[in-house]
């Protein structure tokens, strides 16, 4: 395989496409080519904090409500806050009707599918023989795997707007009928990729059977993209920083 780095965008990075763009994408390290690069994206600033629970002050998101609310519908409410949020991001970055059509029914049938879950598992829990507490981690799962698709199939759908061969990789295993380990799930998704050619944009967020967020939970993202440079045979591993997009 050609040189070719793996490197990784963060949340707050995210949130400035067109940084993100002429800073990053359109400046490669090394060459004058964009291409033999791997990009691991991940989610909007403020929309894992939605999804799960705020990092540093600990205000509810979808899941620390759900995880609390076995008898009442207060998860809902937080679902119907992130679905504005996440509305809103895509209103500002996609400006013709057509693609915003198209990125709000992406995420948008993730979300319906995720509220279907919750809404499902909270009615089976209120029977004796179910215990919520069980299925919790496959929740916690569940849910943070949405903000890295949202923010990776935009990405890649805008800088194909821009010209540029973006490839959206999805390691979310998104309604898979097959478990597998973490290695397996890179492998089979780098398998046809061809780094030359393609600017691979993969979800920061990989579904394993061992399940990222029990060892590592909030730096599951850092783990994909350790991951990704080993197997792929990188031969550099790059963070952006979030600060003034620097490296």
């Amino acid at each position: 395989m050609q040189f070719h780095t793996v490197e990784k965008i963060g949340g707050t990075s995210m949130s400035d496409y067109v940084a993100v763009r002429d800073n990053i994408i359109l400046k490669p390290v090394h060459n004058e080519s964009i291409y033999n690069r791997v990009f691991v994206v991940s989610a909007y600033g403020g929309i894992t904090n939605l999804l799960l629970e705020h990092k540093k002050n600990g205000t509810s998101g979808v899941y620390a409500e759900f995880a609390n609310s076995l008898n009442d519908d207060s998860w809902m409410e937080a679902m119907e806050k992130l679905k504005q949020e996440i509305f809103s991001i895509n209103q500002q970055l996609f400006k013709d009707k057509k693609t915003l059509n198209k990125a709000n029914e992406f995420i948008g049938e993730r979300l319906d599918d995720a509220e279907r879950v919750l809404a499902d598992l909270q009615r089976l829990c209120q029977h004796g023989h179910f215990a919520l507490d069980m299925h919790l981690a496959t929740v916690r799962e569940m849910l943070a795997s949405i903000g890295e698709a949202h923010s990776a199939w935009n990405t890649a759908t805008l800088l194909k707007k821009d010209k540029i061969n973006a490839r959206y990789v999805d390691l979310t295993g998104w309604q898979t009928d097959k478990h597998m380990k973490l290695d397996e799930r890179i492998d089979k998704a780098f398998a046809k990729i061809d780094l030359s050619k393609e600017l691979p944009i993969v979800t920061g967020y990989a579904h394993s059977d061992d399940g990222l967020m029990s060892t590592f939970d909030r730096g599951y993202s850092e783990m994909t993209f350790s991951r990704i440079a080993v197997l792929t045979n990188a031969n550099e591993a790059i963070i952006h920083k979030e600060f003034h997009l620097s490296t």
